[in-house]
């Protein structure tokens, strides 16, 4: 017997993150190697193909590329079987 998917999950806000990075002048690659994630899973997370893990979010909220920012203007929860 499997384990039971979790009925929530976190998203990037898209919008947000794509316009603070041009803002910011910030390379997607930059941002990539800042977490310690590839340049594909970074395109993953902010495409909203992969839902933000907890660990994900923490390092997210500690990367000087988003600093000023909090949780909830990042990403949204979102419960399974919504889009």
């Amino acid at each position: 017997m499997g384990r039971r998917p979790n009925p929530v999950r976190y998203f990037l806000r898209t919008e947000v993150v794509l316009e603070l990075l041009e803002r910011r002048r910030v390379l997607h690659g930059d941002v990539a190697a800042r977490l310690g994630i590839s340049r594909s899973y970074w395109s993953r997370l902010v495409h909203r193909h992969k839902p933000l893990t907890e660990s994900m979010r923490g390092r997210i909220l500690t990367c000087r590329a988003f600093r000023g920012l909090a949780g909830p203007d990042l990403w949204e929860r979102v419960e399974r079987g919504e889009p």
